[in-house]
């Protein structure tokens, strides 16, 4: 007996759930840092908060997908062979979306457990972030000095920004921008 084949999702679904995506973060961005309700990101849709669910497993699944666009918009303008001051602007970007901030550090705290959406998510994530800021850390090196330890500037580097994101969230006056900057300075400076 052959086994049924499963249908996968229709070109319909597909692009009512970006619709979703894009009007998810449009509701994040004109938030304050308390995010939009499920209900308000139904309502800009069209449809009840039991309709935009239908569209995605769970409500963390449907948290992770709009980290997960916010990160596909991200890398549009992001050059992963760039400066690394690119970080910093990137997180200058973050800024402007508290909601979409406190978002990201929910979801991070959530993902050890194996069994939350968020953890395949982060945990990709994290590696492709890692890998990337080491190549930047290991590209031009300065001869006068030994190169970083790439992969740990990497890490710290990483491990700042979401600190540092939860810090801004409770004082707004942290300069975000800079003190990544200034932390990425040192880090390349430890060559």
């Amino acid at each position: 007996m052959s086994e049924p084949t499963r249908r996968g999702p229709y070109a319909k679904g597909i692009a009512r759930r970006q619709q979703i995506l894009r009007e998810a973060l449009a509701a994040y961005a004109e938030s304050d840092s308390t995010g939009p309700s499920l209900r308000a990101i139904a309502k800009r849709t069209g449809l009840s908060e039991r309709g935009l669910l239908h569209y995605f497993p769970a409500r963390d699944e449907l948290f992770v997908a709009i980290l997960a666009e916010r990160d596909a918009a991200d890398r549009a303008s992001f050059d992963p062979d760039g400066p690394l001051d690119d970080l910093a602007a990137g997180t200058a970007h973050t800024a402007k979306t508290p909601g979409l901030v406190r978002l990201f550090l929910e979801m991070t705290a959530a993902a050890p457990d194996p069994e939350h959406a968020a953890h395949g998510f982060f945990t990709r994530r994290y590696r492709e972030l890692r890998e990337i800021l080491a190549r930047k850390f290991r590209g031009s090196p300065r001869p006068e000095t030994p190169p970083v330890d790439a992969d740990f500037a990497a890490r710290v580097l990483i491990a700042a920004s979401d600190g540092l994101q939860a810090q801004w969230l409770l004082d707004p006056s942290i300069d975000l921008e800079d003190d990544l900057d200034r932390l990425a300075r040192l880090l390349q400076a430890a060559r």
